[in-house]
């Protein structure tokens, strides 16, 4: 399996038949015992001077089981 962290690698590649994990800047992580996400993964954004946002960082956590 291709890990892919960017969308446009994913034609040519499942093109060619590959299996492919992608994994973009923000998402869930893996499920716990009761099928609910166990962390998530958010991207954070700024603002430019034309107010159009501007990729910062990527925060991570983890979701309480309780």
């Amino acid at each position: 399996m291709t890990l892919v962290i960017a969308f446009d690698q994913t034609k040519p590649l499942l093109k060619d038949g590959k299996d492919i994990q992608y994994q973009g800047q923000t998402g869930i992580g893996p499920f716990n015992k009761n099928n609910d996400p166990s962390s998530a993964n958010i991207g954070v954004y700024t603002f430019d001077k034309d107010n159009k946002p501007v990729f910062d960082h990527t925060q991570s956590g983890d979701v309480p089981t309780d």
